[in-house]
């Protein structure tokens, strides 16, 4: 079964887009959604945002990613695709102490990483500050979001399938974009 990674920064619509793909393509599709929404919005310490806090959290992200897509391919085995919020390379990003520590804690490397996944679809966060918003889980300012974004374009840049969603604050647009290359996922042509 294809997985599929819908990753970029903070704000750039992948939850939005999976609930659209959702409703579209029904159980011909399943969804393995955030970790760290799970993580942060269950209460997971995020007080001082220490190395120390950052480095447990991101442990527990890598782990409970791996397991939503295992569960996401046992509860729907006829699922055509998997569509992933955010792949398990992602907190890379967000490692206290750089990436080639975060692949070395997680005893993984980029190539592994990058085989768990069909396709990379990234989609950027609005760069005007009226299109961005914080939540209760998403805390990062607009430059602290567009330098994460940067940080995932280039960590998954080297993926054969990586297709980058065109920048722009139209999010209908976007989602058009990436529900035309979800159905050429599904129908085989890309």
């Amino acid at each position: 079964m294809k997985k599929v990674v819908i990753t970029g920064g903070p704000a750039s619509g992948k939850t939005t887009i999976l609930s659209i793909l959702k409703d579209e393509y029904g159980t011909d599709i399943e969804a393995a959604m955030e970790a760290a929404t799970l993580v942060y919005g269950g209460g997971f310490p995020r007080d001082d945002k220490s190395p120390r806090h950052t480095y447990r959290a991101q442990r527990i992200i890598y782990f409970v990613t791996k397991e939503l897509e295992a569960l996401a391919e046992e509860t729907n085995p006829s699922a055509r695709l998997i569509v992933c919020d955010r792949g398990s390379l992602d907190g890379a990003i967000y490692w206290p102490y750089g990436a080639e520590d975060f692949l070395k804690t997680m005893r993984t490397t980029v190539g592994e990483e990058y085989k768990k996944y069909y396709a990379v679809i990234h989609m950027s966060p609005p760069k005007e500050a009226k299109f961005y918003q914080n939540t209760a889980v998403r805390t990062e300012s607009l430059e602290r979001a567009l330098q994460i974004d940067v940080d995932i374009l280039k960590l998954w840049a080297g993926h054969p399938r990586h297709i980058v969603i065109p920048e722009s604050n139209d999010y209908v647009k976007k989602a058009l974009i990436v529900r035309k290359a979800i159905k050429k996922i599904i129908n085989g042509e890309i």
